[in-house]
């Protein structure tokens, strides 16, 4: 029972990229994203894509096809790997309608990935700077009942957290600051879960910052279920308050329909094996901050990592650091 692994790729400095992103900007209003700005590092690219392919292919080498999802770009990946068909480029076009393109929030482009042509009932997906330091088996994503049916298994927070965050920041804009679109497109979705699928906010649950795990019939499912509501947040093009958390619609209805087992969350400890390691290096205040950050990297053998936000100065530096953890090439 294949699984294959689907990655989004971006490069923000690509100059083509950046021409449709402030259109976008201009025309919505709504975040408007770009190189100068600090929200322009959401787009940043030092080729963490190799590395995390690399690591799939070294820690899960079971998964079946990468697919590698993107706008109009290449993504630096080895050529080899592409020749052989190992991994192959879905261009948005291919999976996203006219009327929704271009699509720079990541809530609007993953609700579309289960039309890859080809791609397994059950798949796993990556940001492109998720990597894995560990081999990984299949039933940490998905496990067999004796009827042969497949459920899965979902490494989730609870999305009442972020509806509370969204709810008092709305209520005392005065004292508290405003969520920001993540937090603001998960409490939205728990919202519409709510209101028109009747779950209880004690079973509406968002995807962790790892590896998530969806099935292409329960995609298909929702698409037909709020229609109305995705029709309206595919058409916003841009990061915005009023986006829909793709993740919590289809994680919390693959629980509900589909009874999926939710993950326990085991902390990352530095040094260790622990499964999941997430560095968001705009955080990192100094140079003290930073080399201790990487050093957590070097230690680490996690099963996930994400490495969020990497400086463009930090580009040496991650590279080394991969090729010294086993990653200098694809096999």
């Amino acid at each position: 029972m294949t699984m294959d692994m689907v990655f989004t790729y971006v490069n923000g400095a690509d100059p083509a990229h950046v021409a449709k992103r402030s259109a976008i900007g201009a025309v919505s209003g709504h975040w408007m994203q770009s190189p100068a700005s600090g929200r322009g590092i959401w787009y940043n690219d030092v080729g963490e894509i190799l590395f995390s392919v690399r690591s799939v292919l070294k820690y899960m080498p079971w998964i079946g096809t990468i697919f590698i999802v993107t706008d109009e770009q290449v993504p630096p990946v080895d050529r080899e790997l592409l020749d052989s068909g190992r991994v192959r480029i879905i261009d948005h076009r291919e999976i996203i309608p006219a009327e929704f393109r271009p699509a720079f929030a990541s809530t609007i482009i993953e609700s579309f990935l289960h039309r890859i042509p080809g791609l397994s009932e059950i798949y796993l997906y990556n940001n492109d700077d998720f990597m894995h330091g560990s081999p990984i088996a299949p039933d940490e994503f998905r496990y067999v009942l004796p009827d042969g049916s497949q459920r899965l298994r979902l490494r989730t927070v609870p999305g009442i957290l972020r509806h509370l965050i969204r709810t008092l920041s709305d209520w005392s804009p005065r004292a508290l600051p405003r969520a920001n679109p993540y937090t603001a497109g998960i409490s939205n979705a728990g919202g519409l879960l709510h209101r028109r699928c009747g779950l209880p906010w004690n079973s509406i649950v968002s995807p962790r910052h790892v590896t998530q795990t969806y099935r292409i019939s329960t995609a298909k499912r929702i698409e037909t279920v709020l229609a109305v509501e995705l029709q309206a947040a595919r058409e916003r093009h841009i990061r915005n308050h009023g986006q829909l958390s793709w993740g919590t619609l289809a994680y919390s209805l693959e629980c509900h329909w589909n009874g999926a087992e939710r993950r326990p969350h085991r902390p990352v400890i530095a040094g260790t094996a622990a499964d999941e390691l997430f560095l968001d290096f705009s955080r990192c205040a100094g140079p003290r901050q930073m080399t201790a950050a990487w050093n957590r990297v070097r230690a680490s053998r996690a099963k996930f990592i994400c490495l969020n936000n990497i400086p463009a100065s930090e580009k040496t530096t991650f590279h080394s650091i991969m090729v010294a953890k086993g990653l200098a090439d694809p096999v």
